[in-house]
């Protein structure tokens, strides 16, 4: 039962834990008779939660500190991911958080500069070791982290993360100590409250039980640990407490959150066995007991997780963010976030006309065979044909596509070129375009039904785009739009790109505007939304070998290399590898126009 004693001094275990993280004994000891309870306490919660609609957020809190409420939610999210799901495990205690510790992770970037200073989720969140198990660290001490937690930005970010990943398990603030907790209830599908016997006092659990009640929580049960076994095993508290008085090492600093770089990077360390003694799982770590009021004697094999698709290793862009009128700055000497400068990165053309008569790009099969080859000599093994699509001159519906792609992949084949074309369209917005799309007659990029690219008309954006955006949102199928950086209304006032990113929209830049084929203006255009964080991805847009707008892939990808550096380059590679895949894109901090274009060089 709880005591009501006042608490115990913490042991030589707590103060351990605060300075190194909670010990993961589902990783370090699998077998171990505690990893095994972990399991059985996974069990029961999804048991619990089989009756609710849609669980995919759970938040883990306590009455009191100490309580062992981080080793209980950071080896649960493990054993969830052992099951194949799709895991995030986000730390919310911005007071006192462990998750960094544990995974051995910087702290610089996390939950907090998300909500505060408009980084992209997707850019702190971390890999680890353990298959399908995702982390997002607290970030920087803020100001304010009760606000933050409350605002409508958090419930926006977790909106996003439930899309992103099969299960979120949130690590929070004791209930009673500030209101951090409370304002994340609403956010969690389901509550798991940890108490620890002979430590956490009657009134201090009758007092969160009846907060719980106030919120109409949907409490899943209670997990308690026996504090005496658990100081013979492994021990998860910390050295000193919450309250007024708190402080810590690492505090945002509020006059410098308009000054982060977006090219600044959080390096994705990998957990690793650590060296040092602490760290490690003592052998008679058996002794430690797991219980769950949660758990029946009614629990099968049927209420275990079921096991999600193969796991995607990306996420998209959240909606948008800003970081004002900030002046983009030139690429940090250090490692750029991204995939690993090591790893090679297929290149991939989103956009290209290439099949044989279908529009103005090939005249011919003998000319798209000879784009193939020149593809190929670039490094470009999968190419998307995109042809004009209902823009005044030329109708090809998706069947027409559909076997035009496969009558150019058996010639490719048969002819010995090595390059897979895969379908598309370049669809002009028009009046028709809602028609044409209830109709069936609109392809999605690598027919994947996730990314749609869409053509604006030469000197305008039609309000209409976002009416369009709605439509296919509700499809979950993301705008992207071709070659921004031609258009007269987005060249004279680039305020209109911030609208259209607000809207979730994704821009693809043709190679050839890079390489000044369209002239400086349109060339300055490009290089302003590489510096800002716009370009999604960069596709050749070819028409033919008699004009120069055929494959300069690779020599767009160099100037783009030495404009934001290799990181980012390789953010935008890669994306154009997970749009064809029909995965999540990547994305980076956008920075806003201010100015109209006569003013961006004062900028």
């Amino acid at each position: 039962m709880f005591s009501k004693k006042n608490p115990q001094k913490l042991s030589a275990n707590d103060l351990r834990s605060s300075r190194y993280g909670v010990p993961l004994v589902t990783v370090q000891d699998p077998q171990n008779v505690v990893a095994e309870q972990f399991r059985v306490l996974r069990a029961n919660i999804d048991f619990a939660a089989a009756s609710l609609k849609n669980f995919k957020t759970v938040l883990f809190t306590s009455a009191e500190m100490s309580d062992g409420k981080s080793t209980a939610a950071q080896n649960l999210a493990v054993t969830w991911a052992q099951t194949g799901k799709r895991i995030l495990l986000l730390d919310a205690d911005f007071r006192r958080p462990s998750l960094h510790k544990t995974f051995n992770i910087s702290n610089e970037h996390g939950l907090t500069t998300v909500l505060a200073m408009h980084e992209q989720p997707a850019s702190v969140i971390h890999s680890t070791e353990v298959p399908n198990l995702y982390v997002m660290t607290s970030g920087p001490m803020p100001p304010n982290p009760s606000e933050l937690l409350a605002s409508d930005k958090m419930l926006r970010v977790v909106s996003w993360m439930r899309e992103q990943f099969d299960m979120i398990v949130i690590d929070s603030t004791p209930l009673l100590l500030v209101p951090d907790a409370q304002a994340l209830i609403p956010r969690a599908d389901g509550i798991v409250l940890v108490a620890m016997l002979g430590k956490t006092k009657r009134r201090s659990m009758a007092t969160a039980a009846h907060i719980l009640k106030l919120a109409k929580a949907n409490v899943l049960g209670v997990v308690s640990r026996d504090q005496r076994r658990a100081d013979k095993g492994y021990g998860y508290g910390y050295g000193y407490g919450y309250g007024y008085g708190y402080t810590s090492t690492n505090v945002m600093k509020t006059d410098d959150t308009r000054k982060t770089s977006s090219s600044k990077s959080v390096s994705a360390k990998r957990m690793t066995d650590s060296s040092k003694v602490e760290r490690k799982v003592p052998s008679d770590a058996k002794k430690e007991t797991v219980h769950s009021t949660a758990a029946t004697e009614k629990r099968t094999a049927a209420t275990a997780s079921k096991t999600s698709p193969t796991p995607k290793s990306s996420w998209s862009s959240f909606s948008y963010t800003s970081t004002g009128s900030e002046k983009s700055e030139a690429p940090s000497k250090v490692k750029e976030p991204g995939p690993s400068n090591d790893q090679e990165i297929p290149l991939v053309d989103i956009h290209a006309h290439l099949l044989p008569r279908a529009d103005d790009g090939s005249d011919s099969m003998t000319t798209s065979l000879q784009l193939a080859k020149e593809a190929i000599q670039e490094g470009i093994h999968m190419i998307v044909a995109s042809p004009n699509q209902m823009d005044g001159r030329y109708i090809n519906d998706t069947d027409k596509v559909l076997s035009d792609v496969d009558n150019l992949n058996n010639t490719l084949k048969r002819v010995g070129i090595d390059l897979k074309i895969l379908p598309g369209q370049e669809i002009r917005l028009s009046d028709q375009f809602l028609t044409a799309f209830d109709q069936g007659r609109l392809l999605t990029l690598a027919d994947s039904k996730k990314y749609m690219l869409i053509e604006l008309p030469n000197d305008s954006v039609p309000p209409l785009i976002h009416q369009v955006i709605s439509k296919l949102r509700e499809h979950k199928i993301t705008v992207i739009i071709a070659h921004p950086e031609r258009n007269l209304t987005l060249l004279n006032d680039p305020k209109e790109l911030n609208k259209l990113a607000r809207r979730g929209v994704l821009f693809q830049v043709t190679s050839s505007s890079i390489n000044g084929f369209f002239g400086q203006q349109v060339a300055d255009f490009a290089l302003e939304m590489l510096r800002r964080g716009f370009v999604t991805t960069i596709a050749s847009e070819t028409h033919g070998v008699t004009s120069d707008q055929h494959y300069h892939l690779a020599d767009a990808y160099a100037i783009t290399n030495k404009l934001i550096g290799e990181g980012k380059t390789n953010i935008i590679k890669q994306n154009a590898v997970r749009i064809v895949k029909g995965e999540p894109v990547d994305g980076t901090t956008i920075q806003e126009f201010k100015f109209f274009r006569d003013n961006l060089d004062d900028e």
